[in-house]
C-alpha cells in the first residue's frame, strides 16, 4: 500500500491506483497524512473540512465522511482508525511517498561526499516518486505550507543531482540537468554555478561566460543586484583557464571551499537553551543560502526566532571546523559599530579616518562567518561597515539578524516564518511541541486529544510565534489549558515571564513588539497603531482611505507602509497587507480610545462604501472580478457590522441591504441574516426593504417559510407597495415563496418584480425576474409555454455577458425541458454550472445539480444517482440550506423506492410529509412522491407503510439527514453486492 501525495492525491493498493476527487473524503485523507500515526481531534477534522460553515451535527458528519474515505479505499480503508475523540492514519510512514522521498534525499545527501555514484542513484530513484504539485488541489489550502516545504525540497534535489552528475563525470547531463534548472528558476545562483562549471568542463567556457553574463543581467533588472562572490569568482577563474576539474558535491551543512583557510582564534559562541525545535527544515534552508552568499539577512518579525535559529546555524558551522564569530549589536550605539565587530572577531585595527576600512582590512586575510545579531539597531551604520567587510575579506561570510533588511550591496534576505500551525495540527506539529516542551509540568503522554487540540488552537491564536508560544506555555501551566486559552483574547499582558537568563527585551510578548515599535519613526508608529483597525488583510488603498487624515497625509502612507512591511511588522504580498494577531493587539491596547472609536466608524463606512461600489460592477460582465472583491472583504464586513449594529443603526440597515445580492447567490447565510437583526428593530430608513428582503431569504433557507413570507410583505410595505420599485427584492422573495407552494400568484409576482427592477434601471435583474416567471409557469405545468419563451431570453442573457443571468437561464430552460427532453435538461443543467460557477454563483450551481439528480432519481442508473445524491446532499449541508436540502431528501425518496428499499424511503416520506411547510412543495414533485409512494405501499402493505411513515414523521431535520445517508449506504452496498443494477425495482 503506497499513500501518492507528491502529485494528486492516489492511494495505491496491489496493482489499483485509487484516485480521491477534492471532496472531503480527500481532504480527511491528507490531514491525516499530514500527520500519520497521530489522532486529529474531531473539532479540527470538522473546522478543516466545513470551515466556517459547520454542520449542524459536526460529529455525525464527520462520521459520514470517515464512513465514505474507508469505503473508497477498499482495503486500505482499515488504515483510518478512531482514536479517542479522533481520527487517525495508521500506517508505517514508509508507505507515504513523501516520506520517502525525504528519507531518500537525506541519505543521498549523507553519502554525497564519499560515493557520488551510490547517492546520484538514490536521488535519481527519490525523484521518481514525483508526479505534480504536493497534494495536488489542496495544495492552494490547508496544506499550502508542508506542498510548499515539499517543493523546496525537490528543486534542492534536483540542484543536488545535477552537481552529482557533475561529480560523477558526466558533464554533458549535468549541463542539461543544470540548464533545465537555470531556466525554470533563472534567479538562483547555484544552477547557473553548477552550469558554468559544467560548461567548463566540457571545454565550453565562451558559453559558461555566456552563463553568466545573462544571469548578472537579470539579477540586475529584477532585483538591482550583483551576482554572489561565488559566481564572480568562477567567472574570473574561466576567464583565466582556472576553472580546473569538476568537484564532489559538499555536504550540507559544510561551509564553502572558500572559508577552509586557517584563521585566528574566535571567541566562544553564546550559550545555546536547548535543542531547536520546528526549526530543522528553516536551519537546512539558511546553511544552505550561507554556501552561496556572502552576506544573508535572518529577518521576521520580533519573537519569529531569529536569534535562536542564526545561534544554531553558529554552532553548527562552528562544530565543521569554520571558525565563527558573534556580536550582539542590541546594546551597541552607531559610534561604536566597528569596534563592537572588531572585539568579537579579536582582530587589532588601525585607528585612523576610516575604521571601517581598517576593519576591512584587519579581517581581509583571515576566513569565517560572522554573526551579527539584533543588527535593526544600528542599520545606518552597520550597512556600509558590512559593504566593506564584503569587497575587501573574499573568505568572511556575514549572517546577520534584523527586523528588517541591512539594503547593502549584494545581500541575500532570508525570511523567517512563524512556525506553522495549521488547522486540525497535533501532536507531532511543532509549534504544539514546543508549547509543550516549555510548559511547566505538562507530561506529553498524559495529554488527551482535546488537550492537544487546545493547545494547538492555542498556537494558531499566538501566530505560531516560537517566544509567544514558550510565554504562553509558561502561563498556561498555571492556569490551566482552557482558562488560558480563553483569556487571551483580553491582551498580551499574559504573554510574559519565561526564561530568567533571556534578555529583558525577550521575558514578554510586549516587550518585543516595544523594542520593534520604539525603533518607528513618529508618523510611522502612528499608521502601525492604526492598521489595528482592520480585522484580515487589506489593501493599500483601504489603508489610505481608513487611515490618512491631516496626522497622516494620503500622499505618505504608501511609503510608511512599506517601511512596516520592510520592518516586519507588518506582512505583505501580492498586493495585500496583514498583522499577525499579537501586533493586531499590541496596536489596539496603545491606540487612544476616542481615536480607536473614530477609526472603527471610518473604517465601516469606507466598507460600506466598497460594497456599494462593487455592487455596481456585480450586475455586468465584470460579476466574477466584483464577486471575488467582495468576498476579499469578508472579513471588514463582519467587522463594520459589528461596529455598526452597535453604534450606527442606520448603517447597519445599509450593510444589509446592500450585502443582500452577493449574498443570496452566494448562499452566504451568515452575512444575509444581517436582515434578520434588522428585522427585529424598530427603525425607519429608505433601505430597509431590502435589508427584509435578506431575512426573507435567510429564513426560508432554515425552513421557516412563514416567517419567510411575513418578512418580505413587510419589506413590501417598508417600500410603500408592490407598484413602487424599492419592494422589487422584496417582491421576488414573494414569488418565490408562491412558487414554493404552489399558488397561482408565483407567475405575476415574478412579472411585477422583473417590471420593477426595470423601472429602477437593473435590466439584469429584470431579466433575471422575466426568466423566473418562466420557471413558475413550468411548476404550473406551463413547460412547453416557457420552452418557447425561453429561447429570446436566453440570448438576451447571452448578449449580456453576466454570467449569472446566462447561467439561471440554462436552468430555467432546464427545468421547462426535464419531461419532454431530459437528454437536453441535462445539458441545460450542465451549461448553468458552467457558467454560474465563473461568478461563485453557488445558489444556481446547486440547484442545477440538484435538478440533475432529480433526473437521475427518476430514470437514470440506481449506483450513478446514489453517488450523486450523496455528493449534493454534502453541499447543501454544506451551504446549510435546509430548504433545499429537505427538497433533496424527496428524490432520495424516490430512489430508495426504485431500488428495492421500500421500507427506508416509506420513512424518509413520512418526514418529508410532516415538514412539508419547512421547504419548497412544487406540484410535480408532490405528484412524483405520491407516485412513490403508492409504489411502497404495493410493496409493503397498508399498514407497514403507515407504521413506516409515522416513524419518519417524528425525525427531526438531522435525524432525517442521518437517515438518509445510511439508507444509501445500505442500498450501495446492496447494488454491489448484486454485481450490477439488474435486481432494482422498477419504478
Amino acid at each position: 500500500m503506497m499513500f501518492r501525495v507528491l502529485g494528486p492525491l492516489e492511494v495505491e493498493v496491489g496493482s489499483e491506483r485509487i484516485a480521491l476527487p477534492g471532496q472531503r473524503p480527500g481532504a480527511l485523507l491528507v490531514a491525516l497524512l499530514l500527520q500519520p500515526n497521530t489522532a486529529v481531534p474531531t473539532d479540527r477534522l470538522v473546522d478543516l473540512l466545513w470551515g466556517d460553515d459547520p454542520p449542524e451535527d459536526p460529529s455525525n458528519a464527520l462520521h459520514q465522511v470517515v464512513r465514505r474515505l474507508r469505503a473508497r479505499l477498499g482495503p486500505a480503508g482499515a488504515a483510518v482508525v478512531t482514536r479517542g475523540s479522533g481520527y487517525a492514519l495508521a500506517t508505517d510512514r514508509s508507505s507515504i511517498d513523501a516520506e520517502r522521498f525525504e528519507a531518500g534525499c537525506r541519505e543521498a545527501r549523507r553519502r554525497a561526499s564519499t560515493d557520488p555514484a551510490a547517492a546520484l542513484a538514490m536521488l535519481e530513484e527519490a525523484l521518481t516518486l514525483w508526479r505534480g504539485r504536493p497534494f495536488g488541489e489542496f495544495a492552494d489550502g490547508f496544506a499550502r505550507a508542508p506542498a510548499t516545504r515539499l517543493e523546496e525540497l525537490r528543486l534542492a534535489a534536483l540542484e543536488d543531482r545535477a552537481e552529482l552528475l557533475l561529480a560523477c563525470g558526466a558533464a554533458t547531463d549535468a549541463v542539461a540537468a543544470a540548464r533545465d534548472l537555470a531556466g525554470s528558476e533563472p534567479l538562483r545562483p547555484r544552477p547557473v554555478e553548477i552550469l558554468m562549471r559544467a560548461l567548463s568542463a566540457e571545454d565550453r567556457s565562451a558559453e559558461a561566460l555566456e552563463v553568466y553574463r545573462r544571469h548578472r543581467e537579470l539579477l540586475a533588472d529584477e532585483l538591482g543586484l550583483d551576482p554572489p562572490e561565488t559566481l564572480r569568482d568562477l567567472e574570473s577563474r574561466i576567464l583565466r583557464g582556472e576553472a580546473g576539474p569538476p568537484g564532489l558535491a559538499r555536504a550540507d551543512r559544510n561551509p564553502p571551499r572558500a572559508w577552509r583557510a586557517p584563521a585566528p582564534p574566535v571567541q566562544s559562541l553564546p550559550w545555546r537553551p536547548g535543542p531547536i525545535l520546528g526549526r530543522e527544515m528553516e536551519l537546512d534552508l539558511l546553511l544552505g543560502c550561507l554556501r552561496t552568499h556572502r552576506l544573508v539577512t535572518l529577518v521576521g518579525p520580533g519573537g519569529v526566532g531569529k536569534t535562536r535559529l542564526a545561534l544554531e546555524a553558529a554552532h553548527v558551522l562552528a562544530g565543521s571546523d569554520s571558525p565563527v564569530w558573534w556580536a550582539d549589536l542590541s546594546a551597541v550605539s552607531p559610534s561604536r559599530v566597528v569596534d563592537a565587530v572588531a572585539e568579537a572577531t579579536a582582530v587589532e585595527i588601525q585607528r585612523g579616518a576610516d575604521p571601517a576600512g581598517g576593519l576591512a582590512a584587519a579581517l581581509g586575510a583571515h576566513r569565517g562567518v560572522l554573526c551579527l545579531d539584533n543588527a535593526e539597531t544600528v542599520l545606518d551604520a552597520l550597512a556600509p561597515v558590512v559593504e566593506r567587510l564584503v569587497a575587501s575579506a573574499p573568505e568572511v561570510a556575514v549572517l546577520a539578524t534584523s527586523r528588517e533588511r541591512l539594503s547593502a550591496a549584494q545581500e541575500h534576505v532570508h525570511p523567517l516564518p512563524p512556525l506553522p500551525v495549521p488547522s486540525g495540527a497535533g501532536r507531532e506539529n511543532a509549534a504544539v511541541r514546543l508549547f509543550v516542551e516549555r510548559a511547566p509540568g505538562l507530561e506529553p503522554d498524559r495529554l488527551s486529544d482535546d488537550d492537544v487540540a487546545v493547545i494547538a488552537a492555542t498556537c494558531q491564536q499566538l501566530d505560531g510565534l516560537p517566544l509567544a508560544i514558550e510565554l504562553g506555555a509558561a502561563r498556561a501551566a498555571t492556569f490551566g489549558l482552557r482558562d488560558f486559552a480563553a483569556r487571551l483574547h483580553s491582551g498580551l499582558d499574559l504573554l510574559a515571564g519565561g526564561r530568567r537568563t533571556a534578555a529583558e527585551r525577550h521575558r514578554s510578548v510586549r516587550a518585543v513588539v516595544d523594542w520593534s515599535y520604539r525603533l518607528l519613526t513618529e508618523d510611522e508608529a502612528l499608521l502601525f497603531l492604526r492598521l489595528g483597525v482592520f480585522p484580515g488583510s487589506f489593501d493599500l488603498d483601504q489603508v489610505e482611505s481608513v487611515c490618512a487624515d491631516d496626522r497622516l497625509p494620503r500622499s505618505g502612507v504608501a511609503a510608511l507602509l512599506a517601511r512596516l512591511v520592510e520592518q516586519s511588522l507588518v506582512q505583505g504580498g501580492g498586493g495585500r497587507f496583514r498583522l499577525l494577531e499579537t501586533l493586531r493587539a499590541y496596536a489596539r491596547s496603545r491606540l487612544d480610545p476616542a481615536e480607536q472609536a473614530a477609526l472603527r466608524a471610518r473604517h465601516a463606512a469606507d466598507t460600506a462604501d466598497r460594497l456599494v461600489a462593487l455592487n455596481q460592477r456585480l450586475w455586468s460582465p465584470e460579476m466574477p472580478e466584483a464577486v471575488a472583491a467582495i468576498a476579499a472583504l469578508s472579513a471588514d464586513l463582519h467587522a463594520a457590522w459589528a461596529y455598526a449594529a452597535e453604534h450606527d443603526r442606520p448603517l447597519a440597515v445599509r450593510l444589509a441591504a446592500d450585502v443582500m445580492d452577493y449574498a443570496y447567490e452566494r448562499q452566504r447565510l451568515d452575512l444575509l441574516e444581517w436582515g434578520l437583526t434588522v428585522a427585529g428593530w424598530d427603525v425607519e430608513h429608505p433601505r430597509l426593504p431590502d435589508a427584509l428582503a435578506a431575512a426573507a431569504a435567510a429564513a426560508w433557507a432554515a425552513g421557516r417559510l412563514d416567517e419567510s413570507e411575513r418578512l418580505a410583505r413587510r419589506g413590501v410595505a417598508a417600500a410603500g407597495g408592490f407598484g413602487v420599485p424599492a419592494a422589487a427584492r422584496s417582491v421576488n422573495q414573494c414569488a418565490c415563496l408562491a412558487m414554493f407552494h404552489s399558488r397561482d400568484d408565483a407567475v405575476p409576482l415574478f412579472r411585477q418584480n422583473g417590471a420593477l427592477h426595470r423601472v429602477a434601471g437593473e435590466e439584469i435583474l429584470a431579466l433575471q425576474g422575466e426568466i423566473s416567471v418562466n420557471q413558475a409557469l413550468t411548476y404550473a405545468g406551463g413547460a412547453a409555454e416557457a420552452t418557447a419563451a425561453m429561447g429570446p431570453l436566453l440570448e438576451r442573457a447571452r448578449a449580456s455577458g453576466n454570467p449569472s443571468a446566462i447561467g439561471w437561464a440554462y436552468y430555467v430552460l432546464g427545468e421547462s425541458l426535464a419531461d419532454a427532453d431530459p437528454e437536453g435538461a441535462l445539458a441545460a443543467y450542465a451549461a448553468c454550472v458552467e457558467h454560474s460557477s465563473k461568478a461563485d454563483n453557488r445558489l444556481d450551481v446547486m440547484l442545477a445539480r440538484s435538478s440533475a439528480v432529480a433526473l437521475a432519481a427518476d430514470r437514470g442508473a440506481p449506483e450513478a444517482g446514489l453517488q450523486e445524491l450523496r455528493h449534493v446532499m454534502d453541499q447543501w449541508e454544506q451551504l446549510g440550506n435546509a430548504a433545499a436540502h429537505w427538497w433533496v431528501l424527496l428524490n432520495v425518496v424516490i430512489l430508495l423506492s426504485r431500488i428495492g428499499a421500500p421500507r427506508d424511503a416509506a420513512v424518509l416520506a413520512g418526514a418529508i410529509i410532516a415538514k412539508q411547510d419547512e421547504h419548497p412543495a412544487f406540484a410535480r414533485d408532490r405528484k412524483r412522491l405520491e407516485d412513490g409512494l403508492a409504489g411502497i405501499r404495493q410493496t409493503l402493505g397498508e399498514e407497514a407503510t403507515e407504521e413506516a411513515l409515522a416513524e419518519g414523521a417524528a425525525l427531526p431535520f438531522p435525524a432525517a439527514v442521518a437517515h438518509a445517508r445510511r439508507s444509501i449506504e445500505r442500498a450501495g452496498a446492496a447494488l454491489a453486492d448484486d454485481g450490477s443494477d439488474s435486481a432494482a425495482t422498477p419504478r
